[in-house]
């Protein structure tokens, strides 16, 4: 299996057991002041990275900043397990056999392409779920809500923590 895609999905099934925990109201209730944003759109975020990158992949040509923004996702959180299935459904089917494709990056000056790989975008989309779950996590603390102390933590930090924890129990 490939790890950086075996990732991914643990990230998603992460976010998608989070979201299995916690009532309507903590998903769309930002904590302020610190806050502004909901764990919802945090994870309407992150979802709809992952939907661009899939829809890219069918024609080549992956723009992140052509995300739906889909107000459901934020704001239902039935409607964001639906789409964390079918995510989870795609990447599980994706075939990682190596081709060209083309990434947007749309800078100040104006759009521009670069050539890219799924191993490369896996590993940006990994980075940005941590990066948002880990933004999550606090404001489930501010709302005094209990996280598994895994959640927006890197793979790559658990692998450590658990390869630390067998050589102290040496």
């Amino acid at each position: 299996m490939n790890t950086t895609l075996d990732d991914n999905i643990l990230a998603l099934k992460q976010g998608e057991m989070l979201l299995c925990n916690l009532s309507n109201s903590a998903y769309t209730t930002p904590a302020l002041p610190v806050f502004a944003s909901t764990i919802g759109a945090h994870i309407r975020h992150n979802l709809d990275h992952y939907a661009c990158f899939l829809d890219g992949l069918c024609g080549g040509f992956i723009d992140y900043s052509a995300r739906k923004r889909n107000s459901q996702i934020e704001q239902n959180r039935a409607f964001a397990l639906a789409e964390f299935s079918r995510i989870l459904d795609q990447l599980a089917a994706l075939d990682l056999r190596e081709k060209k494709w083309c990434v947007l990056i749309d800078p100040e000056t104006g759009p521009r392409q670069t050539q890219t790989s799924i191993q490369r975008e896996l590993e940006f989309l990994l980075s940005h779920t941590i990066h948002h779950y880990a933004m999550v996590a606090v404001i489930c603390k501010l709302g005094g809500l209990e996280v598994d102390e895994d959640f927006g933590v890197a793979p790559s930090t658990l692998r450590y923590r658990a390869a630390q924890a067998t050589a102290c129990a040496s």
